[in-house]
This record gives structure tokens, C-alpha cells and sequence, in this order.
């Protein structure tokens, strides 16, 4: 018995229906939606939906928090995985609706029964998993998710990853010379779309764009030391300016 060819078959559905490829189904499905903010990141402007994506690096748990916070307030039902007991506020604070999240505190060594699971019920899942799958149970994981169309965002890096997003570097502001209180972190984040830059939190807790003419770095500035904040009340300070002298020892010395 012959077998057919795929290339007849996939050319038919191509002019009947306009799809060319498998991953074109997924492509027709519109993505949950994300703030406009962070829209950037994904390459069709959105959570996917039918996929697994990865948020990795330093503050990945409030990006992901961040990144699910737009579907809550369209109602769509999301659960957290593995993410410790996170202070409630502060989840509110990135724009996630409460009522629409759901925190459950899983073992590590159960991360992955508990997905299965709620992955019948839940529009999203935020997990921190406890411990990598083998390729079979990945491969019944993205099964589920393709078959119900739902979205699993990893803290982790995972293999069949559609989309990856890495925090590469933060820059924390506010505390002028060890004053004040913290207030923005300015991120700086790498996915398939290129390098992104934007505030996580911003000044109102909620992801925020970076005002124009902000630097990350200041010119001459030795390497790890903050950009100095050039405020009148500070720079005639004595105290700052040894402070400023001790930093130049430090970075010969390093």
C-alpha cells in the first residue's frame, strides 16, 4: 500500500482554507489579552493561547503576575502554582483582579499532578515548577494545553517553550544614597521580538513605560555602581561626597 504524500494534502487545506501549517491554527486564535505595556514582548501582541511560554530571570514572578492581570479583569479564570504565598497587595498592586486568581500553596514534587488538573477548568496557570518533567510527561502536558487551549506560563525554562522571555537586568529607584523608599524598577528583557525596556513595578504599581531620556547607566560611571542622583540637596552634602570618594577606591581597587 502507498503511502500518500503530506504535500498534496497540505496544499488542498492550504487554498480551501487558507492554512498553510499547523502552527497557522494556532495563529487564527486570538490571544489572551496583556497590557499594553508588556503587549510588546509577545509576537502576536498577547498571551498565547494552546502554548506554554517561559518568564525567567530576576522578578519573573511579577512580570508573569503582571502579564496575566489584563485576562483577570476580563474575567478569565487564572491559578498560581509553586508561587509561595506572594503578599496580596502587592499581586492587586500589578493590576490582577482578585477575584478572578487563585493561589494555590502545592508541594514542589506536586506542581505537576495539580496543573494536569486544573488545566480542565483554568483559562491560565502561573506555575513555579518544582522539578523538570520528563519528555513524556512534557509531551501529555502541551497536549492538554493545545487541546483546551489554555496557557501555562513557567518561571522556569521549559523545553516546547513557544514563546521565552528573560529578564536580563533591573535597576531599582527611589532610595537616593540610602534615603527614601524604593518606587520603580526599571527592567530591561529579552524575547523573540528583541530587547524590551519598561517599569515593573512603575510609580502606581502597574507596568509602565519608561520615560523619555531615562538612562540605565550614566556615562563614567564605574561598572555595577548605581548612576548618581544629581540632586542639589545631596550634592553639597560632605557625607555624600566621601561616599563618592570611597566608590572610586573601591572600583580601582576591583
Amino acid at each position: 500500500m502507498d503511502v500518500m504524500s503530506a504535500a498534496p494534502v497540505i496544499e488542498q487545506l492550504s487554498r480551501e482554507t487558507g492554512i498553510s501549517t499547523a502552527a497557522a491554527l494556532f495563529d487564527k486564535i486570538p490571544p489572551h489579552p496583556v497590557g499594553p505595556v508588556l503587549s510588546p514582548l509577545f509576537r502576536r501582541g498577547g498571551l498565547p493561547r494552546g502554548e506554554l511560554v517561559t518568564v525567567t530571570g530576576e522578578l519573573s514572578l511579577s512580570c508573569g503576575l503582571a502579564t496575566i492581570a489584563a485576562a483577570t479583569r476580563e474575567q478569565k479564570w487564572c491559578a498560581g502554582i509553586g508561587l509561595g504565598e506572594p503578599a496580596v497587595s502587592s499581586i492587586a498592586d500589578l493590576g490582577v483582579d482578585l477575584d478572578h486568581f487563585v493561589n494555590l500553596a502545592t508541594p514542589g514534587e506536586d506542581w505537576l499532578r495539580v496543573a494536569s488538573i486544573l488545566i480542565e477548568s483554568f483559562d491560565i496557570i502561573l506555575v513555579d515548577p518544582g522539578f523538570a518533567p520528563s519528555a513524556s510527561e512534557r509531551a501529555r502536558l502541551l497536549a492538554k494545553i493545545r487541546e483546551r487551549r489554555m496557557s501555562l506560563i513557567s518561571l522556569r525554562p521549559m523545553s516546547g517553550s513557544t514563546e521565552q522571555i528573560e529578564i536580563t537586568d533591573t535597576r531599582w529607584s527611589g532610595a537616593a544614597h540610602g534615603r527614601g523608599r524604593l518606587q520603580s524598577c526599571l527592567v530591561r528583557a529579552r524575547s523573540q521580538t528583541g530587547t524590551h525596556r519598561f517599569l515593573l513595578p512603575g510609580p502606581t504599581g502597574t507596568p509602565s513605560s519608561v520615560p523619555a531620556g531615562t538612562l540605565e547607566v550614566v556615562a563614567g560611571s564605574a561598572p555595577g555602581v548605581p548612576a548618581e542622583d544629581t540632586d542639589t540637596d545631596t550634592a553639597d552634602d560632605p557625607r555624600w561626597s566621601t561616599i563618592t570618594q570611597l566608590r572610586k577606591v573601591i572600583s580601582h581597587v576591583g
